[in-house]
């Protein structure tokens, strides 16, 4: 290939259309989203736990972006490694076009396993406002990658590779979109098709971004020290569809948070949410109409309908400890009795998790030096639901794309999460290591509690055939230790378009009865920051 294709290739990957007066949505991305994170943890009156944030929110994203800005008075340079930019708009109404690309190069290597995996990945980022109150913003990739051996594994038994949508034959798609009104400086709606995040750490225990992107109608309202989230969403069963949109099952739900910044440095959050199937027997149920209501706490709503809707509940809290320090948590409650709790006999259906955290930037004195450590425990069966089968019904289990909406080990395990991140400029080096301890189930069709697609109904059995309601605790079944650590070092290559160079390494240890495993993984290669993936599971 010659030089001049090579050029211009590139060219189109670093050059982007402008748009002006934008309220996008801001990426979650972790790698990027480390360059503004101290900023907006620190920030007074700020609601941290509902992402993506909106830019509008953050009124000095586009300033500190522009400190990234290499100063050179070449147009080639500028063009490649700052914004690159055309201009494109007429009177009220801009356009921005990027072209998006992941490209590298991992190896596997174990015992059992040596092997070179391509990754590539390629697609367009279209965004677009028309004057200050609507803007517009929409992705689409086909990723054609190899995985290692562990993710592989799910790719080939679930059709789903981490993040994306449906899997199959080494070909794979993700798609975000959204239409977002912005009324006015307090309200903002948003209709979407992409991933949401509620809460402060590394995972959470409410919703993550792990699974697929789904259709969704986010409302939110941002008033004196207050913030509140309804989002409206269609999740997916997509087992044994054969990739068949068709022929998917389909949950609605509706998911209430509110954030309240009680001082400067202590605040306070509620969750909760409802899931219900969209058709129950003949009759086409759709979204229900006492879902929709906007005002907090549906359980009482479930409660006086007596249906067996999957609710769940959850609170958060956060305090800041002289700005840069900040200790966060989250509380999810499935279903629960302080009775059974009480007695310590394992009641099946105490299904509950917490999660506690810290961070701290400017660690140790070193500026952009950031620390996070985290712990989290989810008991057995917490996100799971109970199964009436018909030829149209689905499981109300807290899941999406063959995927749980919230950790991504589902249930019944607990896991400790360290990480450490330095960036100068637009080097990021960033090292973390997940421990977790999780109670693997070994039937496809009775549950111990760790898989969230398996019916809380099939428990084990007792000698007389009575399904077993007491003895469950957290980590049993196959007792499993999963060690992830991984280092990588980053550069931003343009942070318009969100183009990064990355290599890295990972260790992978997987130990229980059955199987004991260690894995290096090296890899190197160029993305876009869109969309977290997580490997570490």
């Amino acid at each position: 290939m010659n030089r001049k294709l090579i050029l211009i290739s590139f060219l189109l990957f670093t050059v982007t259309f402008n748009v002006v007066a934008q309220n996008f949505n801001i990426t979650n991305e972790r790698t990027f989203s480390s360059l503004f994170n101290q900023n907006i943890d620190t920030l007074e009156n700020f609601h941290t736990s509902i992402r993506p944030f909106y830019k509008n929110e953050i009124g000095n994203h586009d300033s500190l972006m522009g400190l990234l800005d290499i100063k050179s008075e070449s147009k080639f340079v500028s063009a490649i490694f700052n914004y690159g930019k055309v201009t494109a708009y007429e009177k009220k109404i801009a356009f921005e076009l990027s072209p998006i690309i992941n490209a590298g190069i991992m190896m596997e290597k174990s015992e059992l396993v040596s092997q070179s995996l391509p990754e590539l990945a390629v697609g367009l980022s279209l965004d677009g406002n028309v004057g200050k109150k609507w803007s517009s913003q929409f992705v689409f990739l086909a990723d054609y990658s190899k995985y290692p051996s562990h993710v592989d594994a799910m790719v080939q038994s679930k059709n789903i590779s981490p993040g994306y949508g449906y899997s199959k034959d080494g070909k794979a798609f993700y798609g975000q979109g959204n239409i977002t009104f912005t009324a006015d400086e307090n309200f903002t709606f948003q209709l979407g098709y992409g991933k949401n995040f509620i809460g402060d750490g590394y995972r959470s225990l409410f919703l993550s971004d792990h699974a697929n992107s789904y259709p969704y109608l986010k409302v939110t309202a941002n008033i004196w020290k207050l913030k509140y989230m309804a989002l409206y969403t269609n999740y997916q069963d997509i087992r044994g569809s054969d990739g068949n949109m068709k022929d998917y099952f389909q949950k609605l739900s509706t998911v209430h948070y509110l954030s309240l910044n009680i001082a400067k440095w202590w605040n306070i959050g509620l969750f909760e949410s409802i899931i219900w199937q969209s058709q129950e027997d003949d009759f086409y149920r759709g979204y229900d109409i006492n879902y929709f209501n906007p005002v907090l706490f549906l359980r009482p709503t479930e409660y006086s309908q007596g249906s067996s809707d999957n609710a769940l509940l959850g609170g958060s809290m956060k305090f800041k400890i002289r700005k840069k320090n900040i200790l966060y948590g989250q509380l999810i409650l499935d279903e629960f009795k302080l009775n059974e709790l009480q007695a310590g006999t394992g009641w099946w259906a105490n299904k509950y998790g917490y999660q506690f955290g810290f961070k701290s930037y400017d660690f140790l004195w070193v500026k952009n030096l950031s620390l996070q450590l985290e712990y989290n425990m989810v008991r057995p069966f917490t996100y799971s639901h109970s199964y009436t089968p018909t030829s149209i019904s689905t499981l109300q289990n807290y899941a999406h794309f063959n995927s749980p909406l919230a950790h991504p080990l589902g249930a019944n395990f607990n896991e400790a999460v360290a990480g450490l991140t330095y960036h100068k400029k637009r080097w990021i080096i960033e090292g973390l290591a997940t421990s977790a301890k999780i109670g693997l189930d070994t039937s496809s069709t009775t549950s111990v509690g760790q898989d969230v697609y398996i019916s809380n109904q099939n428990r084990p059995l007792d000698d007389n055939g009575k399904v077993i309601d007491y003895g469950y605790f957290t980590t049993q079944g196959l007792t499993t230790d999963i060690i992830n650590s991984t280092l990588k070092i980053s550069y931003v290559i343009n942070p318009k378009s969100q183009l990064i160079f990355q290599v890295g390494v990972t260790n992978r240890t997987y130990k229980n009865s059955i199987e004991t495993s260690s894995t290096n993984m090296f890899f190197v290669g160029i993305k876009t920051s869109i969309t977290n993936r997580y490997f570490d599971f």
